[in-house]
């Protein structure tokens, strides 16, 4: 089995997703899944289609800003985008934290056979605390926002179809913007509870739900 990853890390967004994609990568090692971590510099057009085409990995976690159209690794540069080479993600299951990208691109791969694209159909938002920018994985305001994120892919490294793994990501943002609303004194608590509910509307489970890595 095999997961490849994108982790870019050009600006506050992209370090904090890239560094709690480092948990999902943690747990796949220790399930004895090989993983291939493009990160930094290596989250880039070239690798990933390399990558792709000589190891066929069964899941695809893409982390970067998005379009409707494509997804983005390091520094901005687009790694994949519909009607170029969407056909990348075919015959997979692909994940991508990124703003959008669940409109016309996810649309585009989700027409293959036996593939699968979960993504967000507008804007994934999330609340980071200044003070822990070089500390993301300590980050208390983030820590909601990117634990239900990642439940996709913890729920499929588990062997969870595509499917469930959509539905408990979306019962963990509920739950933690249910907890977080009835902080009513904390306008904080309040802004992250909407954007956890936004976060939560706006997953989208596209093509095969039945898909499992």
């Amino acid at each position: 089995m095999k997961l490849l990853v994108t982790r870019p890390q050009h600006d506050v967004t992209t370090r904090y997703i890239s560094a709690w994609a480092g948990e999902i990568i943690d747990r796949a090692e220790q399930k004895g899944i090989d993983v291939i971590d493009l990160s930094k510099e290596k989250a880039c057009r070239k690798e990933i289609e390399s990558r792709i085409k000589k190891l066929s990995p069964n899941a695809i976690f893409l982390n970067g800003h998005g379009s409707e159209s494509s997804v983005c690794g390091h520094d901005n540069e687009v790694l994949v985008e519909a009607g170029k080479n969407h056909q990348l993600l075919q015959s997979t299951i692909t994940y991508a934290v990124s703003c959008d990208s669940g409109k016309e691109l996810g649309e585009k791969v989700a027409k293959a056979p036996s593939t699968t694209y979960i993504g967000y159909k507008d804007e994934f938002i999330f609340i980071a605390d200044q003070r822990y920018v070089t500390r993301p994985l300590d980050d208390p305001k983030a820590r909601p926002f990117m634990e239900s994120s990642n439940q996709v892919m913890v729920s499929i490294l588990k062997g969870n179809t595509a499917q469930s793994a959509s539905e408990r990501t979306r019962n963990t943002f509920h739950d933690f913007s249910t907890k977080l609303s009835s902080s009513s004194a904390d306008q904080d608590a309040v802004q992250s509870a909407q954007f956890l509910w936004w976060n939560m509307r706006n997953l989208v489970c596209l093509g095969d739900g039945e898909g499992k890595m």
